[in-house]
């Protein structure tokens, strides 16, 4: 028993059910440095960027693919948001048709995403994602430079062929990003091991946060000191970025399994696949739904939250700035914290306590009368919802095998859009019914117009938690 233990004690020093030996020089000092390593999250030399525990961030192919896309969701906010500054202070300054326009480019992106997101699905599925991924990025880039010569020749040309023009440039965009945004979440999804998975879904909704702020005060500052010409062509760079990331990523080659090669002959049959895979499964049924509740609470927040703060709060406007920086350092801090924390707790419960808590912290913020306080709850209300958010990464990707993961994906994505214009005409439709200063009484209970919206919003956040609770707690049936 002695010599055993003495065996046992000697292998342990030399790293043995530690990590590979090939992995760590001979050295005291190298096997020492290796060991800490391993505990700060590198990987050890020889093996791929998958196979480690730690911060995700020590994967080299998953860091390059995440500076990549925070670049380009930067381009994207910035392009939206000089076409906008564009048209309205240039184009067609001192017109009062400028906002309908604009607002036709937004319909314009989310129709093209809605109507060709099932069959970019099928077509994602069927083909090689990085190669997906690389030509999606090489046309939104020559799109987004070819937009850079418009202010110039806009001089030249009609108003309504420049309009034009600026609409197909959005919908090529637009057409390619469906293409692109699916099969991005697959390469990932290869090159992050399972486990970190959460940490890769709360970075990246981190950085499409900050890049929601950072995109249009940078197109502001870049369209005021240097035009539109330079804010598209930055666009066009960040989506060349994005390309140069994927391609110098280290990205394994996942073949498809014979299944999924006899099913890519059925072209209807796989349109038709992610309903039934969604329908049987309780755990995409239960995210989707949660992912829709979501997008209409926070739409509604978002739309009407300028007028909650003048005709509940009584506040300044001022106010609102404050209360909406409040929500999305909500958000950024529970993108970032349900990472680390779903890995101990569980994404299901994650997923229902978030709900949970932002049904109440909507209902209580509906009925506050301080703007201080509705700082403080807005904040809360964000958290839930980023915590929301960022757990359905992966879940779905827990949920569906790879093969299925793109047509899965492209109904998730434009029922998300859907639901968030449903839910910013419904909001303004019902306000716009009630005069303002309208009050009514429920039970004692003094509403108005625009807290009544809240509450509603509220009870089908906790109606939406109660569904997640039970329906997560049963196993979920696989596709």
């Amino acid at each position: 028993m002695a010599e055993v233990g003495a065996s046992q004690r000697l292998s342990l020093r030399r790293g043995a059910g530690c990590h590979p030996r090939s992995s760590i020089d001979k050295t005291p000092v190298w096997r020492v440095a290796g060991r800490v390593s391993l505990r700060l999250g590198y990987p050890p030399r020889g093996s791929t960027h998958g196979e480690f525990v730690g911060n995700v961030f020590r994967n080299k192919a998953y860091r390059r693919l995440w500076f990549g896309q925070s670049i380009s969701q930067v381009g994207d906010y910035l392009f939206m948001t000089t076409v906008a500054l564009w048209i309205g202070t240039v184009l067609l300054r001192d017109k009062p048709y400028a906002p309908a326009v604009t607002g036709a480019y937004l319909v314009i992106a989310a129709a093209v995403m809605v109507c060709l997101a099932p069959v970019a699905g099928v077509f994602v599925d069927r083909l090689d994602k990085v190669r997906v991924a690389l030509t999606a990025d090489i046309v939104r880039a020559v799109a987004s430079g070819g937009f850079a010569f418009l202010p110039w020749l806009s001089h030249s040309l009609p108003m309504r062929l420049t309009l034009t023009m600026c609409g197909v440039g959005v919908a090529v965009q637009a057409i390619a990003s469906t293409f692109f945004n699916p099969a991005r979440v697959i390469i990932v999804s290869d090159v992050v091991p399972v486990e970190k998975r959460g940490q890769a879904a709360s970075f990246a909704q981190a950085s499409s946060a900050i890049a929601m702020i950072a995109g249009p005060m940078l197109a502001s500052l870049i369209f005021v000191a240097a035009g539109p010409a330079v804010g598209f062509i930055f666009n066009a760079v960040s989506f060349a970025c994005s390309f140069v990331a994927i391609r110098i990523a280290s990205i394994p080659v996942a073949a498809d399994s014979p299944v999924a090669r006899e099913r890519k002959k059925q072209f209807g049959k796989e349109l038709l696949e992610p309903l039934r895979l969604i329908g049987r499964d309780r755990v995409l049924r239960t995210v989707l739904g949660a992912g829709v509740i979501v997008m209409l609470g926070a739409s509604t927040i978002n739309s009407l939250n300028v007028y909650f703060v003048l005709e509940n709060l009584h506040a300044d406007p001022i106010w609102f700035g404050v209360i909406s920086a409040s929500l999305g350092a909500g958000l950024l801090v529970g993108s970032i914290g349900t990472g680390f924390l779903g890995e101990r707790v569980g994404y299901e419960r994650l997923l229902a306590s978030g709900l949970l808590v932002g049904g109440l912290a909507c209902l209580i913020y509906a009925r506050l009368g301080s703007a201080v306080a509705a700082a403080m709850l807005i904040f809360l209300y964000g958290l839930a919802g980023g915590m929301v958010e960022t757990v359905m990464s992966p879940l779905v990707l827990g949920a569906v095998r790879r093969e299925y993961l793109g047509r899965v994906l492209s109904v998730f994505t434009p029922a998300l859009r859907l639901s968030s214009v449903i839910s910013l005409g419904a909001a303004g439709w019902l306000v716009s019914l009630m005069p303002v200063g309208y009050r009514f009484q429920v039970l004692g209970i003094s509403f108005g117009r625009i807290d009544t919206v809240f509450v509603m919003a509220a009870v089908m956040f906790l109606l939406s938690s109660l569904y997640a609770f039970t329906a997560l707690q049963r196993p979920a049936s696989g596709p």
